[in-house]
């Protein structure tokens, strides 16, 4: 898929791949076989490909939505962010999908498994809301900003205002390296 694939719709299915599956008791796949397997595909310009897809790859991924929101934001030219962050608050220890330490900035992808049952669009509880309120109101309490987005923001056309590169810069992410 690495060598076939768009480089943002190839990330999620390698992050796939290097994240152990504890349910079904397997074990992540190594990004060193992964670099042997796109090494001696037989095309340079397939090997190459996937070599960068397998080299931007990270296991600490946790959903597809945060995989692809990654690989948009490297195409766009915003930096890296720090994967899962830990934060610890008074009410408790939160880890979040993004977080970009020179610019205090926590970045939260939005999917429909987040507040739905069983990964299903369906409307979230009251419960399920508030926990997710509380949840970033600690975590901004620790003086961080907060900037949030969705599969709608991430496919939007990027001068729309709610577009994922609008709100990137909204929330004083600044691009350093050109689109590519």
């Amino acid at each position: 898929m690495a060598a076939h694939l768009d480089f943002e719709r190839a990330v999620p299915a390698m992050d796939r791949v290097l994240h152990p599956d504890p349910v079904r008791g397997l074990p992540g796949v190594k990004k060193e076989h992964l670099k042997e397997l796109a090494a001696n595909l037989p095309s340079h310009a397939k090997s190459l490909r996937a070599g960068r897809v397998v080299d931007f790859a990270d296991e600490r991924s946790e959903s597809a939505g945060e995989s692809y929101s990654r690989a948009v934001l490297h195409r766009l030219g915003f930096p890296s962010p720090e994967l899962q962050h830990e934060f610890r608050t008074p009410t408790g220890r939160f880890r979040t999908d993004f977080y970009w330490t020179e610019q205090d900035l926590v970045g939260e992808f939005d999917g429909a498994g987040k507040y739905g049952a069983n990964g299903l669009a369906v409307e979230p509880s009251w419960e399920t809301l508030m926990r997710e309120k509380r949840r970033e109101d600690a975590i901004r309490a620790t003086g961080v900003r907060f900037v949030r987005w969705s599969w709608n923001d991430i496919g939007r056309p990027p001068e729309h205002p709610e577009s994922l590169p609008r709100r990137m810069l909204g929330a004083g992410l600044p691009r350093t390296r050109p689109y590519r």
